[in-house]
């Protein structure tokens, strides 16, 4: 067996590759007017070099965060209401179905709804009623009274 003196092509190539650096990437320096114009007037280059905010620039942020906020407090104003209507729509529809149960219970002096709450509420407007036409009875009792109307005794 014989062993050859020469390196292989693969220890030449590693002996004559030299590490390679890349220059560091250089950032593009803008003058100030062309940072202004192209932020639109928002941000300028300060005496430090770093980038901050226009008076201008400061004033658009707010405008930008006041019509985001005026536009959600909208969009919830407009669910409250949406809500509101539904639940106002419901309870008309709720009233006139009363109304008509009212109706139909002193007319035919029964119970129509099926739950009987409905009920309950008829017959103690009932009784406050009787109480109120008592009470205006008395009163125009006590005023025929002190006219001295004979014909209401």
């Amino acid at each position: 067996m014989q062993v050859s003196s020469n390196t292989n092509q693969y220890q030449t190539l590693q002996s004559q590759q030299k590490p390679v650096t890349l220059p560091a990437p250089v950032e593009p320096q803008y003058s100030n007017k062309e940072i202004y114009e192209a932020s639109q007037g928002n941000i300028i280059r300060g005496k430090d070099g770093q980038l901050s905010l226009t008076p201008q620039g400061e004033r658009n942020i707010n405008n930008a965060k006041e019509d985001a906020a005026n536009k959600v407090a909208q969009e919830d104003q407009a669910q409250k209401d949406s809500a509101r209507a539904t639940a106002t729509n419901f309870l008309a529809a709720s009233s006139q179905k009363s109304q008509v149960e009212i109706y139909l219970a002193v007319a035919t002096e029964g119970k129509v709804s099926q739950d009987n709450s409905t009920a309950d509420v008829i017959s103690s407007l009932r009784d406050v009623q009787k109480q109120n036409n008592a009470v205006a009875a008395y009163a125009q009792y006590q005023e025929a009274q002190k006219n001295g109307d004979p014909a209401l005794y």
